[in-house]
């Protein structure tokens, strides 16, 4: 069932916390240059009469009236040069996508019929600033538009993130919110600026932003304004990086209704009007996307991808693309040690080494030897945990057991022990790797780009291992 909830004076807003203080905006401002009592038009009066108010019967004020915005705060009005490029922000990165993939319909019944516009910030009591409200389904007002800067892409996607997300609170005062988004998450706070709020948590526990969790409206409307204007892939890659399965799937739950909620109620494919954003913010305003983050190793070894990493010794692998000389030195070490145990290893050859995931969290590591050139593989298993850092891909390996409380699967043990302790166990735990495409050298257009891969030393990128990857 559609809820709609027509003709509610509700005014929602969007704010931010900000270093900003009023000293940094001018608000004293000589208010006779806007002819507000004696009307007299300008050339930016033909232009939003032209490019919006004749074609989508949009109006925007931008000549000073207090009956528009709180009468209690400081503000100014926009400079007439910043008027313009505010009304073009307006029709190409909101009006335009819209009307291209939600047709007449949406722009007739749904937009906004009046943009206000104020010069400064609108500065609030908690130290933050407002950027824009919503009001009553017809009004959209919007702040500090003499900072406005065409030149500057990551300007622009903040001010189209607030009348996007001003326009999400419009749509729900005339379609409701499904029930099933607010049931997903309960971890609102009464004051999103306090300070245990900070952007980290509010990522943790599967928010877009921190003023996501001032209330269930907010989330939605937060969800949907990144979405549009940071893209996809920015998204994945923020929810690749929440360390917590739980909260990934809540947030990916959250993305899943917003994107039925614009299909079902609006017949608007989110995807397209996501691409849409994209090609105007690119093409429009030269912002540059980020790369996908979520094909990085260590974003598959979190997510459970990865089978097995084995380095194998003289392989021809390692003639072609380099063999790291520190681990060949260090299993050259492990060899003699295996030698030195008896007459059964005297003439022994370690095969390989092999890292086997468990899981995200687990992972054995296998030292494989011969007894004699050409002959039978035999191996042992050791147990370890992994720490990985969904941030940056840093890894550290702890030393673990068993269900029984083993370190190692017993088999061999005798053989492969002392050069696992004295050399490769030392090796791997005292340090912190990071998780990569190895080696560097082979390139994206190569098809074995991306089917090799390993650990190189924090800090040392030439102290590495790698070896072909098996993936589950």
């Amino acid at each position: 069932m559609i809820l709609r909830l027509i003709n509610i004076a509700l005014i929602l807003t969007i704010v931010m916390n900000s270093s900003c203080s009023k000293s940094d905006d001018n608000l004293d401002v000589d208010l006779s240059k806007y002819n507000y009592d004696n009307f007299e038009k300008l050339p930016i009066d033909n232009y939003i009469y032209n490019t919006l108010t004749k074609p989508y019967n949009v109006e925007v004020v931008y000549r000073f009236d207090r009956s528009h915005t709180d009468i209690s705060k400081n503000i100014s009005p926009p400079k007439i040069e910043k008027v313009q490029p505010a009304v073009d922000m307006i029709l190409k990165g909101f009006i335009k996508p819209y009307e291209k993939l939600g047709g007449e319909r949406m722009i007739k019944e749904y937009t906004p019929k009046q943009f206000v516009l104020f010069g400064s910030h609108a500065y609030n009591d908690n130290g933050s600033v407002t950027l824009g409200t919503a009001d009553g389904g017809r009004r959209v007002v919007l702040y500090d538009v003499n900072n406005i800067s065409e030149a500057n892409g990551t300007d622009i996607q903040r001010r189209l993130r607030t009348i996007h997300h001003e326009f999400t609170h419009i749509l729900n005062q005339m379609v409701a919110i499904p029930p099933s988004f607010r049931t997903i998450t309960a971890d609102h706070v009464d004051n999103w600026l306090a300070a245990e709020n900070t952007d980290a948590e509010a990522k943790r526990l599967g928010f877009v932003s921190r003023y996501s969790r001032s209330s269930f409206g907010e989330d939605f409307a937060e969800m949907v304004a990144h979405l549009l204007i940071e893209g996809q892939t920015w998204f994945d890659n923020y929810v690749a990086e929440i360390p917590d399965a739980k909260y990934r799937d809540r947030i990916r739950l959250k993305e899943s209704v917003v994107k039925e909620y614009f299909k079902s109620y609006f017949g608007i494919d989110f995807v397209e009007l996501q691409d849409e954003m994209k090609r105007v913010l690119t093409n429009d305003y030269l912002v540059s996307f980020p790369e996908d983050k979520t094909k990085e190793l260590h974003f598959s070894l979190l997510q459970n991808k990865v089978s097995t990493i084995r380095y194998t010794v003289g392989a021809e692998y390692l003639t072609t693309h380099g063999d790291p000389s520190i681990i060949k030195t260090l299993l050259q070490n492990a060899q003699i040690e295996l030698r030195a145990v008896g007459s059964v290893t005297a003439n022994g050859l370690i095969d390989h080494i092999e890292f086997r995931f468990t899981n995200q969290e687990e992972m054995t590591l296998r030292v494989a030897f011969r007894t004699a050139a050409g002959g039978t593989i035999y191996s042992c298993d050791y147990f370890f945990k992994m720490n990985i850092n969904p941030l940056n891909g840093d890894i550290n390996f702890i030393k673990s057991v068993n269900a029984s409380g083993a370190h190692n699967s017993g088999t061999n043990a005798q053989y492969t022990n002392p050069g696992f302790e004295k050399y490769i166990l030392p090796y791997l735990s005292a340090r912190t790797f990071v998780a990569s495409w190895l080696p560097t050298s082979i390139p994206s257009t190569s098809p074995l780009y991306r089917t090799f891969g390993g650990f190189y030393v924090k800090g040392t990128p030439t102290n590495y291992i790698y070896g072909p990857i098996v993936l589950k």
